[in-house]
């Protein structure tokens, strides 16, 4: 699958924020301080719990077995924006590998990790995406994204 491209903006600079962390650890930058009154209110009722979607069910032969989980995967993106997977099907050790590697990329020096740039218009690669604008408060993160 071709990445998909969004519409080119110029976001200006962004700073690796392992490297200003490793190099300014006292020194974070206007551009990823937020307001302390940003954000969203928390939720107060500790009974809710967050919705699991057991993925399963979705390989269930007809539409019909899967009904109740696609009702509750709706309800989940609708009602919470957010939720848990189960038995999505990949091995534990699989898993565990990804989470080495990816330790071991985000371990790498800077000028090594920036060989693998973010494509263009796209959110595939190394950086910081879903920048839309040099005044965007960013997020204390670095991402590297692959698609297929």
């Amino acid at each position: 699958m071709a990445p998909v491209l969004v519409s080119p903006i110029n976001v200006g600079h962004i700073d690796d924020v392992q490297e200003l962390r490793r190099t300014k650890p006292r020194d974070i930058p206007e551009r990823f301080v937020r307001d302390v009154n940003e954000g969203t209110q928390l939720v107060s009722d500790t009974s809710c719990d967050m919705p699991i979607i057991d993925f399963s069910e979705f390989l269930k032969g007809t539409r019909g077995e899967c009904r109740q989980e696609v009702l509750k995967l709706s309800a989940a993106c609708e009602e919470w924006g957010f939720f848990q997977v189960k038995n999505y099907g990949v091995g534990r050790e699989l898993v565990e590998r990804m989470v080495e590697m990816s330790k071991e990329f985000f371990m790498l020096p800077v000028g090594e990790k920036q060989e693998y740039p973010m494509i263009p218009g796209t959110v595939q690669g190394y950086g910081q995406a879903f920048v839309f604008s040099e005044n965007q408060k960013l997020d204390w993160c670095n991402m590297f994204a692959l698609a297929r």
